[in-house]
């Protein structure tokens, strides 16, 4: 995988987690009781590793051809790792919805 490769697939994880979020925030906007006050805390927290994994992006994207070559097998295992903690993430807080709102 090149590093072109590398970040659309990043740039494709982070479209899909920000469009999750998005469409979760608009479904309990306006709730008030303690579940979606939970719920709304759970999206706090995964918020930052968005921002995270965009800025780690941004920094592959920044460096150099050679420094990503170099870097490659560790940046790639490193992204994974991080997409890995967003599903998770994510799959914790469906759960939670699943609860409030079944």
């Amino acid at each position: 995988m090149n590093k072109e490769d590398f970040l659309e697939k990043a740039q494709k994880t982070i479209d899909k987690q920000e469009a999750k979020l998005g469409k979760l925030k608009e479904k309990v906007q306006d709730e008030s009781n303690e579940s979606i006050d939970d719920i709304k805390e759970a999206i706090d927290s995964l918020e930052p590793k968005l921002e995270e994994a965009k800025a780690k992006a941004g920094e592959i994207a920044d460096g150099a051809d050679d420094a990503w070559e170099d870097l490659k097998d560790s940046v790639e295992a490193g992204w994974d790792e991080m997409a890995g903690q967003l599903e998770e993430g994510w799959d914790n807080l469906t759960d939670s919805i699943k609860s409030v709102f079944s």
